[in-house]
């Protein structure tokens, strides 16, 4: 399965540290940035007072654990916002299964959105309180750990989020910060962040040059409404939800997917020069603004009224 990592322009360098492998950062939940990392309530409310004790022994905190998170998805425009800091980051393709395979213990899913929050049957906590077996109390916490690490807001659906869980000896400890070691085998492809700088991409084209992997870089059209990738030969795909998927109609002048003249470009970059010509002189706001008789295009919107310090002070005095 083909996961995906966002990484800051800051942080390329340290995930192509070595040039054998990979390095991931995992961190601990409470310092994520969601601040309901690993909520938890009994459903439904628990009306004894043993049986709310019992929980809260058990489950009244919720063990914290190393994990690593991914994304389902190389295309969301928020992600690579705020994780590939205004696109000037970039984004790992991964093979999750070769991951997992080279940690010792993982448990990897995707996160669950809702409006409410994560909960535990209070049915599996009242069984366990009433056998006293240990079995029962380990099952108790098993679905409690299922629940508070893979279930978030719906505020963060944009993610698209899926997650790597560990035990805490799975990872190296480097200073405070948890990494995990992962061999060239995990990379499937590197994707170019628009704005990533010539440093950036200069390590991760040695890299995917060593190791023999794709690099591709994400576009942001201007008139096509969903993000694309090209490769080096300037060919286009798109992210269909489980692979990429090849473009076969590209414009040669934008390198945008469109449909295609003869000439080979789309309907914008053909426009002969004849009608560019003709277009100034169609509107007497365009020969305005040649001669110098207006300023600049007009700062209006539709429908709404200009308000301000200027426009208060234009207004005549009753």
């Amino acid at each position: 399965m083909l996961i995906f990592k966002y990484v800051g322009p800051d942080s390329v360098s340290k995930v192509f540290v070595s040039a054998n492998g990979l390095s991931i950062r995992f961190g601990l939940p409470k310092h994520y940035n969601d601040p309901y990392e690993l909520f938890l309530q009994p459903d439904p409310p628990l009306e004894s007072e043993e049986h709310r004790a019992f929980y809260a022994y058990f489950l009244g905190k919720v063990v914290e654990t190393p994990v690593a998170c991914f994304s389902r998805r190389p295309d969301s425009v928020v992600m690579w916002a705020h994780y590939g800091k205004e696109c000037a980051g970039i984004c790992l393709g991964l093979d999750e299964d070769v991951l997992v395979k080279e940690l010792p213990i993982a448990y990897a899913g995707d996160i669950e959105y809702a409006d409410g929050p994560a909960t535990i049957d209070s049915g599996i906590l009242k069984y366990a309180y009433m056998t006293g077996k240990r079995r029962h109390a380990l099952a108790l916490i098993a679905a409690a750990h299922r629940a508070a690490y893979f279930r978030k807001r719906t505020d963060w659906q944009y993610e698209a989020e899926r997650r790597i869980v560990v035990p805490p000896n799975a990872v190296e400890d480097l200073d405070g910060v948890l990494l995990g070691r992962f061999s060239r085998a995990a990379l499937r492809c590197v994707i170019l962040g628009p704005n990533a700088e010539s440093s950036v991409k200069d390590l991760c084209k040695a890299r995917a040059r060593e190791w023999s992997v794709p690099i591709v870089q994400l576009r942001i059209g201007a008139r096509t409404f969903k993000p694309f990738f090209t490769d080096s030969d300037l060919r286009a795909s798109t992210w269909s939800g489980d692979d990429f998927q090849s473009i076969a109609s590209v414009c040669g002048g934008c390198f945008e997917p469109a449909d295609l003249s003869e000439s080979g470009m789309c309907q914008w970059c053909s426009i002969n020069e004849e009608a560019q010509n003709s277009a100034a002189g169609r509107s007497l706001l365009a020969i305005s603004l040649s001669l110098g008789l207006d300023k600049g295009l007009p700062f209006e919107f539709e429908g709404m009224e200009p308000r301000g310090r200027l426009v208060s002070q234009s207004k005549p005095t009753k």
